[in-house]
């Protein structure tokens, strides 16, 4: 090894320090979790939803979202937000009964089987105020590729189910019972060629999140 290698290693075990047991480590990491409000960011006042909607605005553009009543008045909202971004009023809806079961054709959204580079309608369980991120399960009843494939994604979460951050989030989760736990914050953005910001690369490049009341 050469003298400059065996340099850069020598620092790199000095700044680690001695060998710690695996029961030190796990002791340390526990520690964190008895006091979270340690280790976390303090949010402003306000309740959850306030703070939701004040995160989305720090996500790049394309992220928005608007308070709906109720399930009910679901389906008139999104024929609402379609028609003012001059969007065709059809979609893919996430196979759910909550969803299934609402009049969408009577406000005028076409349903359709594929959801490739068009609309789609999903549910998320979760949603996390200070980071406006949304929790998306796989399941029998959720194609996780809509999250990603459609070119605007829809999304509708209770205000219920705003968590202050992401480890209650995911706490309600039985993680050895999931076979994939999405969390989506915003619309898909990169920044890989020269640091320039691109949105919809990967991803939807909108996302716009109904946030139902009741």
């Amino acid at each position: 090894m050469s003298d400059a290698r065996e340099r850069i290693f020598a620092a790199i075990r000095h700044a680690i320090g001695p060998a710690r047991a695996q029961d030190r480590i796990r002791a340390e990491a526990d520690a964190l979790l008895v006091e979270p409000e340690r280790v976390r960011p303090r949010l402003p006042d306000g309740d959850l939803t306030t703070l939701f909607e004040a995160a989305m605005t720090r996500l790049p553009p394309g992220a928005s979202s608007e308070r709906v009543a109720n399930w009910a008045a679901l389906p008139a909202a999104v024929a609402a937000h379609l028609a003012t971004r001059g969007r065709e009023p059809a979609l893919k809806l996430q196979p759910t009964p909550a969803l299934l079961a609402l009049p969408f054709a009577e406000a005028g959204v076409a349903l359709r089987e594929e959801v490739d580079d068009q609309i789609a309608l999903s549910i998320a369980e979760c949603a996390v105020a200070e980071t406006a991120s949304l929790l998306i399960r796989s399941g029998p009843d959720m194609a996780v590729l809509d999250a990603f494939l459609p070119l605007h994604h829809l999304v509708a979460v209770r205000t219920a189910d705003i968590v202050p951050h992401l480890e209650e989030a995911v706490a309600r989760f039985d993680l050895a019972r999931s076979r994939n736990l999405v969390v989506v914050t915003g619309p898909s953005g990169t920044t890989d060629i020269e640091g320039s910001l691109v949105i919809g690369v990967h991803g939807p490049a909108t996302l716009h999140i109904f946030l139902i009341e009741d």
